[in-house]
């Protein structure tokens, strides 16, 4: 059960992060660097995103709050490291 749960709580948190990442886009909000067509589909990248995520989960900061910061670590990572190799190309 707690790995059905875990795998759950997972996609919810996808879901959540696409969303979001969509609608700073359309804000203008942030460096706007991910391949947003195909995010539902970079692997590598929401891996790296969620592992952001758990390393700065607190209880005592809201959840979307840590989401943003999540997606502006996310852009600064891939700005500061060139190399980063997501499965496609990001929307300019």
């Amino acid at each position: 059960m707690e790995d059905v749960y875990r795998i759950q709580q997972r996609l919810y948190w996808e879901i959540d992060f696409i969303i979001l990442c969509r609608e700073r886009k359309k804000e203008g909000i942030g460096l706007c660097n991910l391949p947003y067509q195909t995010l539902s589909e970079e692997k590598k990248l929401l891996d790296l995103a969620y592992e952001l995520y758990n390393d700065m989960e607190d209880s005592n900061t809201a959840y979307n709050v840590t989401l943003d910061l999540v997606i502006d670590e996310t852009w600064k990572y891939i700005k500061d490291n060139p190399c980063w190799n997501m499965e496609s190309e990001v929307d300019e």
